[in-house]
């Protein structure tokens, strides 16, 4: 059984993976790397983590399920983010810059994700 400072490191290293990623995609979104500093830097892993377990783990079925909804319509992803900024990112979303593939790998990331905050919620029970 993984420790909690393992699922933590394991949940920044594919955090910060998944921004690096996003950033090769779109270079010109500095809010990316911004948001890229501010998560590895600045906020401590296990607050990002209980985040994520509060918001996004009641919603795997929707990500399961590949429902664009969870980046279109559910504001649990950005909800501490400005109104305007939301709207771009949702945007980028539906950007032809994103093909299908691009697409199935940032559900991958988010499969990922998912699967550390349940490992972590398990270990905190």
């Amino acid at each position: 059984m993984s420790s909690k400072l393992q699922i933590l490191s394991d949940f920044k290293t594919s955090l910060v993976g998944f921004l690096d990623e996003l950033i090769q995609q779109f270079p010109e979104e500095g809010d990316l790397i911004v948001l890229r500093i501010f998560l590895a830097d600045q906020v401590p892993t296990e607050e990002i983590m209980k985040t994520f377990c509060e918001k996004c783990l009641p919603l795997k079925d929707v990500i399961k399920r590949r429902d664009q909804s969870f980046f279109l319509s559910n504001n649990v992803l950005f909800e501490k983010i400005d109104q305007n900024k939301v709207n771009h990112f949702k945007k980028l979303w539906t950007s032809p810059k994103l093909d299908d593939d691009d697409r199935c790998v940032i559900w991958a990331w988010y499969d990922n994700f998912v699967a550390l905050s349940e490992k972590y919620q398990k270990i905190q029970a």
